[in-house]
């Protein structure tokens, strides 16, 4: 389990690159952030999901530890030509990446093979969404199997964006990511506060739940998203915090 958030500010990103970094650690409970978006997504990821106890440990991330790993993703959303795309591969490609720090890129559908074929192996690929359950007569969804099939280790489940814009809620969110952990994908799931949450002081409310493997949980402050405003380092530890201790 990770803990890792977007829309810092005081970085430089590309116009259509998110990015999530947190640090990883063992442990084997997870509080969770709790909004009025995000109050029951854990309660229906539980409610969906039924697996036996792993014996690896959870990994769980909070930035003030003093060990563990970094975990750094890009979520490209809706963005990219395949010439576009093919030059920021091989941008990545080119970069020096640390030994101790975990990259995941997420690029829209339809290029994942094309970046599955030329992105080096040390880079990760997320899929941004999935279906409930098994493949079938879905027009338009993609299924967890075809992620497999083209080589994703993760899912980004839960963005506001498919939230607000889409319609998802906690317990649709819930059941794709109980699937996509019961056929071995990692998760990503986002949770976040509204602006009058964070000013109505509920950013800290929390839900405990028990923790889980594979999943990294992505603070995404929904008031910092297209808004002119930025969460600051300080302001994204203080989730940190308050997602692993509670």
């Amino acid at each position: 389990m990770a803990v890792v958030s977007t829309s810092l500010g005081g970085g430089a990103v590309s116009s259509h690159l998110t990015h999530f970094s947190g640090l990883r650690k063992s442990f084997l409970k997870l509080d969770n952030s709790n909004s009025n978006s995000t109050h029951s997504l854990f309660h229906a990821v539980n409610s969906h999901l039924r697996l036996a106890s792993s014996n690896k440990g959870c990994r769980g991330v909070v930035t003030m530890a003093g060990s563990g790993k970094f975990f750094v993703g890009g979520n490209w959303k809706c963005n990219g030509t395949r010439d576009s795309i093919s030059k920021l591969v091989s941008d990545l490609n080119s970069a020096t990446l640390e030994s101790d720090v975990d990259v995941v890129v997420a690029p829209p559908f339809v290029y994942i093979d094309q970046v599955k074929n030329s992105l080096s192996d040390r880079i990760e690929i997320a899929a941004q969404n999935c279906w409930t359950g098994k493949g079938g007569a879905f027009t338009g969804e993609i299924s967890v199997e075809q992620l497999k099939d083209l080589g994703c280790k993760w899912v980004v489940l839960g963005h506001s964006e498919r939230r607000h814009i889409i319609g998802e809620d906690d317990k649709f969110i819930g059941k794709k990511a109980a699937y996509a952990l019961s056929e071995g994908l990692g998760v990503i799931a986002c949770i976040g506060e509204l602006l009058e949450e964070r000013e109505a002081g509920k950013t800290f409310d929390v839900y405990a739940v028990p923790s889980w493997d594979n999943v990294v949980i992505a603070y995404e402050p929904v008031w910092a998203i297209g808004t002119g405003k930025v969460a600051t380092p300080e302001q994204a530890q203080e989730v940190h915090a308050a997602v692993r201790t509670g």
